[in-house]
Parts: C-alpha cells; structure tokens; sequence
C-alpha cells in the first residue's frame, strides 16, 4: 500500500529529511547559479546539468547521518533509504503535465519496484525517542503492511528553478500505472519557498476602485512682494 503523505512514509525521520535535503538543494543551487552569472552564458544547459549534484548532495547529506544507501540499476544513481522508503531528487523541467512522465527512464522505473533493504531495529535519528517508536505497535503494522508489498515506496523530492531563483521545493509519494506508465503524486506538499519581499511599495497604494481618492490638502499662498492692492 502506497503511503498517503512524505509523512507517512517518512515517519519521525520527516523533519530530519526534510532540514537535510532542503539544506543540500538550497547550498547546490546557489552554487550553479553563481556559476552560470560567471561565466555570462545565454543558455541554461549547464545550469540545468545540477540535477545529478543534487541527488549525490542529498544522498551524501543523510548517508553522514548514518542513513542507509541504495544504487538503482541501471544507472547506478545512489538514492538514500529512509524507513524503508527510496528518496529520488529531482529538478523538474518547465513543461506541462511533466510529473506524470516521470517514469521516462528504466532507471525511473526502477525506483518504483526496489525490493525492501534487510530490515533493523532502528535508524538513526533522534536517540532513545526514536528506538521506542521502532518497536511500538504502530511500527510494527507499518512494517507488517510493507513487507507484504516487498517494495519499498517512492519519495519524489522535486525542485523548480532557474539561475535567477531558486523557485520552490516540494515533495511527494510517487505512483506508478504499470499499464499506463504515468505516475500520480500523494500528499504533494511545499517544503520551502523563497521568502516573500517585505516593506513593498505597492502594498501602501489604496486601491481606487471604489470611492472618490482624497487629494492633499493645499492652502492660498500670499504672494510676496506685493501689496494687498496688486
């Protein structure tokens, strides 16, 4: 069964993850964007080319905390495993409908059927309070539910951005159609935006849409130089 939330498919290792891949996406980008200004090139190819950065960044990023690793054949991408759950970083290009043909690859495909790593007792995180949810009654269906399966699920981390701006960052747990090849995403959900600028301008301007705008005061003004007969 699919979990229905990074969440849930993530457990207590959710914020964990998230500060971790967040951090790596966030430091990669700025440096391919620094880059690309260098250089003064008018196209984004290059730019675009830190999609595999970004899945090693984020795979060095939990792996040094202990994390587990597997390599997804063919192309022998090194993704992080997560309770038991596959984490695939992914920069999406700027067309429609483009998450639904992510599985364009057999490496993609790949990710949707990798068969359960051999299980622990616990992974690391947050010391004893994580040990005791490893072997809680919730934990244990979980794990019951998964190894029916035999695969583990598909966390899609996807990044939208350009070398101006780093857009957003969101993820979600994939689904693939093995009869249709499309993949549909649950609990889709923003884990960073660029902050919105403070103090504009524009949110002081009342809007005249409605009513008469009030104009300044202005007050008679003598002239100097001149009588009260001039």
């Amino acid at each position: 069964m699919v979990p229905a939330s990074p969440a849930e498919a993530l457990g207590g290792h959710a914020q964990t993850v998230k500060h971790l891949v967040v951090e790596s996406v966030r430091h990669r980008h700025a440096r391919f964007a620094e880059a690309h200004e260098v250089s003064g090139s008018r196209y984004t190819m290059g730019f675009g080319a830190q999609w595999r950065d970004q899945l090693d960044d984020v795979q060095e990023a939990l792996s040094s905390r202990g994390y587990r690793t597997y390599k997804l054949p063919p192309a022998g991408y090194k993704l992080p495993v997560v309770n038991d759950c596959l984490v695939y970083v992914w920069r999406v290009p700027g067309s429609d409908d483009v998450v639904t043909t992510f599985a364009s690859s057999p490496t993609r495909v790949n990710g949707f059927s990798t068969p359960l790593l051999d299980p622990q007792l616990f992974e690391p995180g947050d010391g004893d309070e994580l040990e005791v949810e490893s072997s809680s009654e919730n934990r244990q269906l979980e794990q019951v539910a998964r190894a029916a399966s035999g695969v583990m699920p598909l966390l899609l981390v996807m990044i939208q951005s350009s070398p101006r701006q780093l857009q957003s960052i969101e993820w979600a747990v994939a689904e693939l159609d093995t009869e249709t090849g499309e993949v549909t995403l649950h609990g889709q959900e923003s884990i960073w935006e660029p902050d919105v600028t403070q103090g504009d301008a524009s949110t002081d301007v009342e809007s005249f849409a409605s009513g008469t705008p009030a104009g300044p005061a202005v007050e008679p003004r003598e002239l100097e130089g001149k009588g009260p007969d001039a």
